[in-house]
């Protein structure tokens, strides 16, 4: 290999790690922003930490994961494999590819009527207010009433929803901590045994669920393809956090984005076919489109490095944490003109490359619910904008991180048209 073919090594910042803690608890998202700005696309944020934000080292990671990059955590932070070959890491991904199959067109359009009259309840209670206090509670509990419906058919989905709130609260803590314990500690940690608790009750649920009467949804599809009872409620409690607060997320910035440019709400207002079911005009396909780029809900992706690796033309060192955040990456990628901007209109011909975009994620971990999510936010934001006018009366200036990319304190005004 000659000197011009080497990978380069990731710029050191030369920050310890205490000190990249004070500067990252300040603010999250402006820290990795700003150590892109001021070091390159490739930065070691202090020993053994790399952000990677080249969009071709970005594609490199994501596609090579479960064989160079690893997803060595579960959704509390344990220490998983990661490894293709090993079989928990198999179960996992039949799973996914059995999820995606049951995310058929015909089914997904079947749910669309269902979704849009629940959106059409949610319009007159909010029509009925002059404002709305964070509007992301009320967003997540259509959206895991959604994801419920969407999977038990005509099963009775009884509390499986409101549990996997439950869940997820408990999560939070450990999900948004930079402190990583011992597993031996980490234990005897009261959020810890509390996340526990709440994942056996929710579990629990989603068993007596099915074994219930009832037929349909996305677990039939789970069983066809030959997952037991155990490897469905694995695949419904991951996929069930994740449908619970990242379509009420982008929902809620999308409604943000348009509050502050009413041109954009009107033309969407106007554009909206209340009987053309499952065609999205336009406008509303790139207001959304522009409104995952500014507000990607999944704002920080984690990889660990499977020995030394090269990604993109950079070396990273063994075992090194990999951090892409497509928050950072959709400021920064050339393709983006004016990247801070709202501007929905730029999706009329704009032909990211792989890498420069990815609110989903890509590679073998990518967001294998993003059909489902596609409809929502369609259907519910279509819904929205049709019949009520949006204001923002208040907002803090810092986002919520801790989980979800959220607005933080957010209290919409709102008008019926």
């Amino acid at each position: 290999m000659t000197e011009q073919t080497m990978p380069r090594p990731p710029v050191r910042t030369g920050v310890t790690q205490a000190g990249l803690m004070e500067q990252y608890e300040k603010d999250r998202l402006g820290h990795l922003l700003a150590s892109v700005e001021r070091h390159g696309p490739v930065v070691e944020l202090t020993e053994g930490t790399v952000l990677v934000n080249d969009p071709a080292a970005v594609h490199d990671v994501l596609r090579r994961t479960n064989t160079d990059f690893l997803v060595t955590g579960n959704i509390r932070r344990d220490e998983v494999s990661g490894v293709r070959g090993d079989p928990a890491t198999e179960a996992w991904m039949r799973g996914r590819r059995a999820i995606q199959k049951g995310m058929s067109p015909p089914a997904l359009e079947a749910h669309r009527a269902w979704l849009a009259e629940e959106t059409e309840r949610l319009c007159d209670r909010w029509r009925a207010r002059s404002s709305v206090t964070d509007p992301v509670a009320e967003l997540e509990q259509l959206s895991a009433r959604s994801f419920a419906r969407f999977c038990f058919g005509t099963r009775d989905a009884g509390s499986a929803a409101p549990r996997t709130g439950d869940l997820l609260n408990a999560l939070t803590p450990l999900i948004s901590s930079p402190f990583h314990f011992p597993p031996a500690v980490r234990r005897f940690l009261p959020r810890y045994r509390r996340s526990v608790s709440a994942q056996k009750n929710l579990e629990a649920e989603l068993r007596r669920v099915l074994d219930g009467p009832g037929e349909g949804g996305l677990v039939d599809a789970l069983a066809a393809a030959g997952l037991d009872a155990e490897a469905t409620v694995r695949m419904l409690v991951s996929n069930g956090l994740a449908s619970y607060r990242v379509p009420a997320a982008a929902v809620t910035w999308a409604l943000v984005a348009l509050a502050r440019e009413p041109d954009v709400a009107e033309e969407c207002a106007a554009a909206v076919d209340p009987g053309s079911g499952a065609v999205t005009p336009d406008i509303l396909r790139w207001t959304i489109a522009e409104s995952l780029r500014l507000w990607p809900p999944n704002w920080l992706i984690l990889r660990t490095a499977n020995g030394e690796q090269s990604c993109g033309g950079w070396s990273v060192p063994a075992g090194a944490a990999v951090m892409i955040s497509p928050y950072v990456v959709h400021r920064t990628a050339p393709v983006f003109t004016d990247p801070m901007a709202f501007r929905p209109h730029r999706w009329a011909s704009l032909q990211p490359a792989a890498g420069e975009y990815l609110p989903y994620g890509i590679g073998s971990r990518w967001c294998v619910g993003k059909a489902l999510a596609d409809l929502e936010l369609a259907t519910v934001l279509a819904t929205l904008v049709a019949r009520l006018r949006f204001t923002v009366e208040h907002m803090d200036p810092l986002p919520d991180v801790r989980t979800t990319l959220l607005p933080a304190h957010l209290t919409l005004g709102v008008r019926p048209r």
